[in-house]
């Protein structure tokens, strides 16, 4: 497998960065501070940077990009989070470093097993809706009506929600 071009890798990011934003944008919902979702976005294509030797044998760069950019968003929840609520005798720091690869992968395996509980239409509408596309754009590829799309992304929600309540158990 040959190496990804500096070239190559430029024009990936340049085609991806629009919808990397914008998924991020929506996943911090913080858009007064538009340098943190730059900042993951940044963080995002240094991750792939550093795949770049395997990066030709992903079926599609945009899809890993998009996956790298929510782990990144959900750390960085995460870190805000950690910062919010600090506990007595507790080193938040020491802790991220050496919990924050099982959180991570944690938080992975349960919202795919989440996803995976749920019927293929909504489980593929609700991640082309987390991966920023409109409903417009999700009707209009899954050929449904935007009304239909939305109820079968918000009934998916309702049922992570519910999943997320009962401690991942159903």
């Amino acid at each position: 497998m040959r190496k990804m071009t500096t070239e190559t890798f430029e024009h990936i990011a340049n085609d991806i960065r629009p919808r990397l934003m914008k998924l991020c944008e929506r996943f911090i919902a913080d858009r007064h501070m538009p340098e943190q979702a730059e900042d993951i976005v940044q963080e995002t294509f240094f991750r792939l940077w550093q795949m770049r030797e395997r990066l030709n044998a992903y079926e599609s760069p945009e899809s890993l990009a998009v996956t790298i950019a929510k782990n990144v968003c959900i750390d960085h929840l995460r870190r805000q989070h950690m910062r919010l609520e600090p506990l007595d005798n507790y080193d938040a720091e020491d802790s991220q470093r050496t919990d924050q690869p099982l959180i991570t992968s944690d938080t992975e395996a349960w919202i795919q097993n989440a996803l995976n509980r749920l019927p293929a239409s909504q489980r593929r509408m609700l991640t082309m809706r987390s991966e920023g596309m409109t409903l417009d754009e999700i009707s209009t590829l899954c050929n449904t009506t935007k009304q239909s799309t939305k109820s079968m992304i918000s009934a998916a929600r309702r049922f992570m929600l519910e999943l997320l309540k009962k401690g991942g158990q159903q």
